[in-house]
């Protein structure tokens, strides 16, 4: 049974009419993602993360980010002591 050449358009024509109203359902935040309440993701970077040390054979660049690893680690997860 081989469809008509009106029925396969009418087919064509309809098929991205009906994915509209499901792409208009989907809600989207900034980042892609859900967002989560910010103590939250203090508790997670804690749980996860710890300070980092560093080696004389580091360089100044990778010393440099260490160090603010470590600020933010000392910040988040000891309350900035």
């Amino acid at each position: 049974m081989t469809l008509s050449k009106q029925a396969r358009l009418g087919r064509m024509l309809l098929l991205p009419l009906l994915a509209i109203p499901l792409a208009s359902c989907a809600t989207m935040t900034g980042s892609g993602g859900i967002e989560a309440p910010p103590d939250f993701k203090s508790a997670s970077f804690c749980t996860l993360a710890k300070p980092i040390s560093w080696s004389a054979k580091d360089t100044a660049e990778t010393v440099g980010q260490i160090k603010q690893h470590n600020a933010v680690w000392t910040t988040l997860c000891q309350g900035g002591k």
